[in-house]
């Protein structure tokens, strides 16, 4: 566990600022996504995303399990997790995590690394999920910087370009596992591969057990057993996930939270608003006032 950093009690903020957590989200370009948040309690139940995962621990420090491991990461330590890779988080300190993660297509990040490795046959893997890289700690901080709406002006296209490709190559020829990359998307079971696009096709419906065991002509329990053997979640969880990653892209683009819970299943605002809360840590009108102004004027 880590190490609790306690505040001087004398110079304490108020219990309501204290327990205070506050999260932002915006889309840097394609295919890149950048969250900042400061959690004093609030943690994540077990999920996944479909993009790779980088993230600097700027202050406290976050706990987390993944592939029935315990991991923690400090102030000044790195997290890393791939594409659709099950775990939860939550704070491991008296100060709670501040943290920053940029989110990177895997498509993205497979140009970019393509582009070093001409040969490589898939996509990195990060083995190590919590890892020391004081300079590569900086460097993502400031790409982090560039990419802010609000400093997005003060850096130039080119810029941007270069220290994304360079931040790119530390991640995968310093920390990815050694080439061949075995990281491939799609290759799940084709029964599981099949029920995850038919969800795919059905975020707004109400859909059964028996129409996904009846994609695969498995039993109804023999198919819980391989869904979640290959995704590490029950089917009913996963479609979920699925469902807030579409509703966080929708908000993003500038659609009002009513259609967005239409559009992912959800029967009213309010049963969009408890799931997203859950899972995001902010409300989908807290994800909304936290976009960029551009973002906004899109809406």
């Amino acid at each position: 566990m880590a190490n609790a950093v306690r505040h001087n009690p004398a110079r304490r903020a108020p219990v309501s600022d204290r327990h205070r957590e506050i999260a932002r989200h915006w889309r840097a370009a394609d295919g890149i996504d950048l969250f900042e948040a400061d959690y004093k309690r609030f943690s994540f139940p077990k999920h996944s995303h479909d993009y790779y995962a980088f993230g600097t621990i700027l202050n406290g420090a976050e706990q987390f399990m993944t592939g029935g491991t315990n991991y923690v990461a400090r102030r000044g330590q790195l997290l890393m997790m791939n594409p659709m890779q099950v775990h939860d988080g939550g704070p491991a300190s008296d100060d709670g995590y501040q943290y920053q993660i940029m989110f990177i297509a895997p498509e993205i990040f497979g140009d970019l690394v393509a582009e070093l490795s001409p040969n490589s046959t898939g996509l990195p893997f990060f083995g190590n999920h919590v890892v020391d890289d004081p300079e590569l700690h900086l460097q993502l901080q400031s790409l982090h910087r560039m990419f802010r709406p609000d400093l997005h002006q003060t850096t130039g296209q080119l810029e941007r370009d270069s220290q994304l490709l360079y931040s790119a190559a530390r991640l995968a020829l310093r920390h990815a596992d050694a080439p061949p990359f075995s990281y491939q998307p799609g290759s799940e079971d084709k029964r599981v591969r099949a029920v995850i696009d038919y969800m795919a096709d059905h975020l707004d419906a109400n859909i059964s057990l028996d129409e996904l065991a009846s994609l695969t002509g498995l039993s109804r329990f023999h198919l819980l057993r391989v869904f979640r053997h290959a995704t590490g979640l029950p089917p009913h969880t996963y479609f979920n996930h699925m469902r807030l990653r579409r509703a966080k892209r929708m908000l993003f683009d500038g659609f009002g939270i009513a259609d967005v819970a239409a559009a992912t299943g959800y029967a009213d605002q309010s049963h969009l608003n408890r799931h997203f809360k859950t899972m995001w840590g902010v409300s989908p009108g807290a994800f909304i006032a936290g976009l960029a102004p551009a973002a906004k004027k899109s809406r």
